[in-house]
């Protein structure tokens, strides 16, 4: 079987999945729903940076498997009668998944194996520099074309609250109005801080901010920019001299960059 057509079947199968989503039982989980929504999203964006570097197209559709498969975990948890032997991280999941695909182990083990390491490493903090040449770079794809997903539906949701579900309670945050002096500092010191240490849903906001510094493309850097989704998000917030200060190296960031 040609390459073409091992990526086509991929295509299907989960062509298949997001049918699934769109019927009962899975049509009435928003994780479901977001999911499918998320993943579209996260395939346009990564095909957008794949014709800006003129990948050629089997290069092409490694990068959209990986887009179309990297939080397939998410959906896979609902539908499985009993997860409790599995993984509960959503990435391993999501390689489970692509394992029991007939057509994925028609692929050689050298693009199996760039597919299933960049799925596990795309929610990872930081980027392993030890991951092989061509794993790092569709990690740095997925990552760049996930954020940037990130970006748009945390902007859209901060521009349009009213009638959504309030997202600070589903993050488990305080809605205080105020962002947290030494989450701020840590970024200002040119560190990410940790996800674990966020207090209020503004961190989460300036936690998003700062996200920008591990963007990889220069691609990536001019949607950014142009979609003004960082903008967006900083006018949400209360503005303090620390907010105003990481706003403005973000803007240097970005600028030298584009």
């Amino acid at each position: 079987m040609e390459y073409s057509e091992i990526f086509e079947d991929l295509r299907k199968a989960y062509k298949v999945v997001k049918q699934a989503c769109q019927l009962p039982p899975l049509s009435l989980q928003p994780t479901a729903i977001k999911t499918i929504e998320h993943t579209d999203r996260v395939v346009s964006n990564i095909l957008i940076l794949c014709d800006n570097l003129e990948l050629d197209e089997n290069e092409k559709a490694i990068a959209e498997v990986v887009a179309l498969f990297h939080d397939m975990g998410r959906i896979k948890v609902l539908t499985d009668q009993d997860t409790s032997s599995e993984p509960t991280n959503h990435a391993e999941l999501s390689v489970e998944f692509l394992k029991k695909n007939e057509s994925f182990n028609l692929l050689s083990d050298k693009i199996q194996t760039i597919i299933t390491e960049t799925i596990l490493s795309h929610n990872k903090p930081e980027l392993s520099q030890k991951e092989g040449d061509l794993v790092l770079f569709y990690l740095k794809l997925l990552r760049d074309a996930d954020k940037l997903d990130v970006w748009y539906s945390t902007s859209e949701y901060v521009k349009h609250k009213t009638g959504k579900p309030n997202l600070a309670l589903d993050l488990a945050l305080s809605e205080k109005p105020f962002v947290t002096a030494s989450f701020c500092q840590t970024i200002i010191d040119g560190e990410i801080p940790n996800k674990k240490d966020l207090i209020t849903f503004n961190d989460f906001i300036i936690f998003q901010m700062a996200l920008v510094f591990d963007l990889n493309f220069k691609k990536s850097f001019q949607i950014l920019n142009q979609k003004q989704y960082i903008r967006h998000l900083y006018d949400s917030l209360p503005k303090n001299d620390s907010v105003i200060e990481i706003y403005r190296m973000i803007r240097i960031y970005t600028e030298n960059r584009i």
